[in-house]
């Protein structure tokens, strides 16, 4: 499978009395041999995988079912990987022979090829990635764990654990999505696993960089003072880092709120209708006037323009929608 490459599976159009089944083959013959058993009617599942490097990447969503992996099948089906399991909805129990585990969103599971029963109680969605137990043992310089962990993923590494998930997630999204290297996810999956927040490489703290600018884009006192010290890097290095980019933090905080803003202009047609105001104040602009300067810079129009415009084609459809019904 090429890195490129996404393998999809949806038990969508499957009647569903073979689903489960469908889904339990699926596991089987892409993840692991594995049992399934759903936990209402009405299941559904579906996956899309891909690669990066040697590294194996899944998004599941599913709704509430079980999933066992027993001793029998772990001996006569070994898997040499270690699993990073990120919650991103959902709460589940993880039950082995060491008692069980609660996980919930924002919380990542770590195991290795254990047997183990794992019930999804309500609707799942998680990102899993599968990695080869010898790259695992070099890239975190020990050894893959015993019994399965659970990690909370706060404090200084919040940010580099939260861009290996939009990294991770953006894989998946789409061929054409941006495809990050493998260093650059195993460094990430290195502070997921250790915690350690430096040394890092310059591509690792951009996108760390990067998740801290994108959750805060709101704030109009986000400054490269306050993402180094998110990420734990100086501002000196932080300049450094963006300098290898081709730009400066400024420069990218800027051009991110006013992308944003353009989204929510081009689409301030539908039920909420925003203000360019209330745009430039959730986009972190101080000041309305700057706001709307900047943006005529870099749009070559107003941004009062472009909430005509939209405002205008939500009327067009709208009345064509009607006359056609």
């Amino acid at each position: 499978m090429s890195d490129a490459r996404l393998i999809r599976f949806s038990t969508a159009g499957i009647p569903e009395p073979d689903r489960v089944a469908s889904w339990e083959a699926h596991n089987t013959a892409s993840v692991a041999p594995l049992r399934c058993r759903a936990l209402e009617s009405g299941f559904h599942a579906s996956r899309v995988r891909t690669t990066i490097g040697a590294l194996d990447v899944l998004r599941t969503i599913a709704t509430s079912h079980v999933i066992e992996r027993d001793a029998g099948l772990v001996r006569d089906h070994p898997v040499d990987q270690v699993a990073v399991h990120m919650i991103l909805r959902g709460e589940s129990a993880f039950c082995t022979s060491d008692g069980v585990l609660t996980l919930r969103p924002g919380q990542v599971l770590l195991r290795g090829d254990q047997p183990f029963l794992h019930g999804y109680t309500g609707d799942l969605h998680d990102l899993v990635v599968g990695v080869p137990r010898s790259l695992y043992a070099e890239f975190t310089h020990g050894t893959p764990p015993s019994r399965p962990q659970v990690i909370d993923t706060d404090g200084r590494s919040g940010a580099c654990v939260a861009a290996l998930g939009r990294l991770l997630d953006g894989a998946v999204r789409s061929e054409t999505s941006p495809r990050p290297d493998d260093a650059t996810v195993l460094e990430l999956l290195a502070v997921l696993i250790s915690g350690r927040s430096t040394p890092l490489s310059a591509s690792a703290h951009y996108a760390a960089a990067r998740e801290v600018v994108e959750r805060h884009l709101h704030d109009p006192g986000l400054s490269a003072t306050s993402i180094a010290a998110r990420i734990g890097i100086s501002e000196r290095h932080l300049s450094r880092v963006f300098a290898a980019q081709d730009t400066t933090v400024p420069q990218f905080v800027r051009a991110l709120r006013l992308d944003r803003a353009h989204r929510m202009l081009a689409t301030s047609g539908g039920r909420e209708r925003l203000t360019v105001a209330e745009v430039a104040r959730r986009c972190g602009f101080a000041s309305a006037s700057h706001f709307s300067t900047s943006f005529a810079k870099r749009f070559g129009m107003r941004p009062t323009d472009l909430a005509r415009q939209a405002r205008g084609m939500t009327a067009v459809t709208t009345e064509g929608a009607r006359r056609a019904g």
